[in-house]
């Protein structure tokens, strides 16, 4: 990411499904993300990445530290 940009990078999955299923839980938990294709010189994808609003990655970074409640929890 460049320096002033609104976007900072948050996680590195391997696969865009694991990418998007973090992004849609930031985004549920109000955490401005999105998924960027990283690639390597070749051109070739090499996975995904979620980015998250700069100014509130703390909150992003809270949201993963709380694992949600299990079922168990829950009963």
């Amino acid at each position: 990411m460049i320096i002033g940009d609104p976007w900072e990078q948050f996680r590195n999955f391997d696969d865009l499904g694991s990418a998007e299923v973090m992004c849609a839980w930031l985004l549920r938990e109000e955490v401005p993300a999105k998924v960027v294709s990283r690639t390597l010189e070749n051109g070739l994808e090499s996975g995904s990445c979620v980015v998250v609003d700069s100014r509130l990655a703390h909150r992003a970074r809270g949201v993963v530290a709380h694992l949600p409640p299990t079922d168990d929890t829950l009963q």
